[in-house]
């Protein structure tokens, strides 16, 4: 009977803590050897990390000094102007 060996397999399980209590010591944990660490953290991950936290506030702020420039110089040299405003 499939469903007795089931059961017979559940009563001779040890008995352990919930998933959650679980989860919630790996976390611990990890909270842990984060605040153990020393240095830049977010660089300690993969490659994905380093593009999170470098190459997309780069990039933001490449376009935005860009834009900055490109405003400048219409405003110095008058060009896009719209007459009548």
């Amino acid at each position: 009977n499939p469903f007795a060996a089931w059961m017979a397999f559940r009563a001779a399980r040890p008995t352990h803590v919930s998933f959650e209590a679980e989860m919630s010591q790996n976390v611990i944990a990890a909270q842990k050897a984060i605040q153990a660490a020393k240095g830049f953290v977010h660089f300690r991950g993969s490659s994905l990390d380093t593009v999170t936290s470098m190459v997309i506030p780069l990039g933001f702020a490449a376009a935005g000094i860009t834009l900055l420039a490109k405003g400048i110089d219409n405003l110095s040299w008058g060009k896009n102007r719209k007459e009548g405003f």
